[in-house]
């Protein structure tokens, strides 16, 4: 026992003394040591000589629609519940809003809105009043996809074709949110120092909003669907609206499937750009991460999500040109969409919705905005 004494004051003393500064030999002079000591680049493997044809596995889906041998209405309510948990979805309150300031466009009042969520967060958004007189139509939620929302307000025309702007001229009020993670919501950390939660097109790195929000179980689509509830109860208070309509592109299309599950002041849904499996939005379409859910192919798919809708008329549109290629990194009219197509009509005629599903494909058009389709859908 002496001996183990004096064997543990050793080691303490060991540990606790000081140590010197590591000394490294000067890198220049590693860096140029004669080419004899170079591996040949031909000893290193090379793509060719492996097997490069990995796929996860198909989810079990364990809740689709299609596997479910309960009652339709067990079923919604069971895929609802599932959803909320894997978004990590509540409801949402509307946060306190203040009207930065207004302008008056083409016989419409837009006004620039900011909404306080906590004392770390606030976020945008423009409401589009129609001009007086005009016959009052429903209110919309109209959602951009990946890029502003400004464009669809009308600063530019881009891909969502100003359908927020277009919306209102029609006689329509019209809400249009900022997304966390695009235009003014680029970078969430904006205003610490060192700190940067961006995501599209970031300064430094991409997805970090993505990212790190998985690493305590939260999803950028979670958070922005609860946004979304926040400006929808918003808007029922402070313009007394009972019912609206959404519309959506892209991201926004996902979005408009998404949010109102979670709603019960939604009417009608025309989301483009989206509904096509879940299964190949990134290794074949080559999309973003924004629409990522953890887990969600072993629970449900798009086409499931979508049917949580019903009974509200849906729309489900595409540009006939949205295909899969290395340059579209959208593809969102891809080889899955007739099968999600088949789901979901499949959802709707067992809850005796039949008809409420609308396929719409606009000819020559790539991924982009249809308005006379969105306009006339809205008219029905």
């Amino acid at each position: 026992m002496k001996h183990l004494a004096y064997l543990g004051i050793a080691i303490l003393a060991f540990t606790s003394a000081p140590r010197p500064p590591a000394v490294y030999p000067d890198s220049a002079a590693w860096g140029n040591q004669d080419a004899d000591f170079v591996l040949p680049k031909n000893f290193f493997i090379v793509p060719s000589e492996l097997t490069l044809r990995f796929r996860h596995g198909p989810g079990e889906r364990r809740l689709s629609f299609r596997r479910f041998a309960g009652a339709p209405g067990e079923w919604k309510k069971q895929a609802t519940d599932k959803l909320a948990v894997l978004l990590k979805v509540s409801s949402r309150a509307a946060g306190e809003v203040r009207e930065v300031r207004e302008i008056h466009h083409r016989g419409i009042t837009i006004k620039a809105l900011v909404m306080k969520i906590d004392e770390h967060l606030s976020i945008p958004a423009y409401l589009l009043i129609p001009e007086p007189g005009k016959a009052s139509k429903s209110a919309v939620m109209a959602i951009h996809g990946h890029g502003r929302a400004e464009p669809c307000v009308g600063a530019e025309d881009d891909y969502h074709h100003r359908f927020a702007l277009e919306l209102a001229r029609a006689g329509h009020l019209v809400l249009c949110p900022e997304l966390r993670g695009f235009g003014a919501l680029m970078d969430l950390a904006e205003g610490l120092e060192i700190d940067r939660l961006d995501y599209w097109i970031g300064r430094y790195s991409q997805f970090t909003l993505v990212t790190d929000g998985f690493l305590t179980g939260r999803t950028l689509i979670g958070e922005t669907v609860e946004d979304l509830l926040r400006w929808e109860a918003w808007l029922a208070e402070s313009c007394g609206v009972e019912d609206i309509d959404v519309a959506g592109i892209s991201y926004g299309g996902d979005l408009s499937l998404i949010y109102p599950v979670f709603s019960d002041r939604v009417r009608r849904i025309f989301a483009s750009g989206t509904l096509g499996s879940f299964s190949v939005i990134f290794q074949r379409c080559y999309n973003a991460p924004a629409h990522c859910i953890p887990g969600i192919l072993e629970w449900m798919d798009r086409s499931d999500i979508a049917g949580l809708n019903v009974p509200r008329p849906l729309a489900i549109h595409y540009g006939e040109l949205d295909t899969p290629s290395p340059t579209n990194a959208s593809a969102s009219y891809n080889e899955t969409v007739p099968k999600s197509m088949e789901e979901l009509r499949g959802i709707y005629d067992a809850f005796g919705a039949q008809g409420a599903v609308s396929l719409i494909v606009t000819p020559g058009a790539q991924h982009e905005m249809d308005i006379p389709a969105l306009l006339d859908f809205l008219k029905e």
